[in-house]
């Protein structure tokens, strides 16, 4: 028998933002149009009918005043759906009002939560009192056309806000098991578009498997939340496709690594050269500096260094890594009493590239340095890196590993 869905019919919100970030975070998208999305690990025991029932109280408390009616009372209703409101305070004066769909779908362990199909409102003189799609402003103003000074803050305060009732819910939906361990996960959205495409691709592979696996994942790419009072939330930093340029981040990320924070760097997170200046960095890498690449983005043949490690427990001795652009590093990592090399590119590829080509050398790809407990892998360049069932094995094994107690 169809399951009909019930709604939630939310109309107006006392919830106000005030934005402050100074970096505009990226808003996510999907099929052209805002759309935030949340996985929220289920209590084992906890049935789909008293989750749609946390979920109606939470919307209750969230959204006061508002009715909440099933549509039919005969059937299991299979989901929470409704249109929500908040206020987005921007310059002096002048505030916003967005209005937007909200959904939370109980699954096999999983809540979906998704808030989508954003519509902004502005109160300010002179400007018309309709609602429009977001869409429209934000278009204009990723390409350099910013409507008005207000577009940076209602932005801001689009994204506190979501995540805001991202926060509430966790915490009023009850009954959800305590997580694992809490990561957070760093990444730039104005670097090399191969790096940006890599860091949306991890964030989503890793917040499917934060739900299916019980551990909180939260991103930014705000580095200015690489700091002593955010770090002591976590229990793993992870970067995507970057690293911290200021003393301030150094030297937080440095007291988190040696107080037993656990860290997980991608490709280009590893970099570092003359021009660099971290020398504890460089240690932390177990000696290793960037010395060549290849290009363009290739496919390789990885050989897999131990098969008994946390880590790469579930890799075969070889396998086809899908297209990235491979780093070589002078010194050798390997050379480091302290490093374990866990994956290497395999000689058989070279010479691997056609602009920048790897000719020779020993080149490690996956390792850590034994003196924390972190770990560098090489991939992370394009949209290409998850697409391997091999790989991603890898990938899980690896985070799950570090965020172990």
């Amino acid at each position: 028998m169809l399951k009909k869905l019930l709604f939630a019919t939310l109309i107006s919100m006392p919830f106000i933002v005030s934005a402050q970030e100074n970096t505009l975070p990226p808003i996510p998208m999907r099929e052209h149009i805002v759309y935030y999305e949340k996985f929220y690990h289920i209590k084992a025991g906890l049935s789909k009918q008293q989750v749609i029932i946390n979920a109606m109280q939470w919307f209750k408390e969230a959204f006061p005043n508002q009715p909440v009616a099933a549509l039919s009372k005969s059937e299991q209703p299979s989901a929470v759906n409704g249109t929500g409101l908040f206020k987005v305070n921007t310059t002096a004066g002048n505030y916003y009002w967005l209005r937007f769909k909200v959904s939370m779908i109980p699954g096999d362990g999983v809540l979906t939560f998704r808030i989508y199909n954003v519509y902004e409102k502005p109160i300010e003189k002179g400007i018309t009192n309709e609602f429009s799609k977001i869409e429209y402003r934000w278009w204009d103003y990723r390409n350099g056309h910013p409507w008005s000074a207000d577009d940076k803050p209602l932005f801001n305060g689009l994204d506190s806000g979501v995540n805001a009732l991202s926060i509430s819910l966790e915490k009023k939906i009850g009954k959800l098991q305590a997580p694992r361990f809490r990561a957070l996960a760093l990444y730039s959205t104005n670097v090399e578009a191969d790096h940006v495409d890599f860091a949306y691709d991890a964030i989503k592979f890793y917040n499917k498997l934060a739900a299916k696996k019980g551990f909180v994942i939260d991103t930014t790419s705000n580095w200015e939340k690489l700091n002593d009072d955010n770090l002591k939330n976590y229990q793993l930093v992870i970067w995507l496709n970057e690293f911290p340029h200021n003393e301030a981040e150094r030297r937080s990320f440095e007291k988190f690594m040696g107080s037993g924070g656990a860290w997980l760097g991608f490709h280009v997170s590893g970099y570092n050269d003359k021009d660099t200046h971290w020398p504890w960095f460089v240690d932390f890498m177990g000696g290793a500096v960037f010395y060549n690449n290849n290009w363009p983005p290739l496919p390789a043949k990885m050989i897999v260094d131990d098969n008994k490690h946390p880590v790469t427990k579930d890799l075969p001795k070889t396998y086809t890594a899908p297209i990235n652009e491979w780093y070589g590093w002078k010194p050798n990592p390997r050379d480091n009493k302290d490093v374990k090399v866990l994956v290497t590119l395999a000689t058989s590829n070279y010479p691997l590239g056609k602009k920048d080509v790897i000719r020779e050398g020993d080149i490690p790809v996956v390792w850590t340095n034994t003196k924390y407990k972190m770990l560098y892998m090489n991939m992370g360049h394009g949209d290409m890196n998850l697409t391997s069932v091999v790989q991603n094995k890898m990938f899980e094994d690896a985070i799950l590993w570090l965020g172990k107690k």
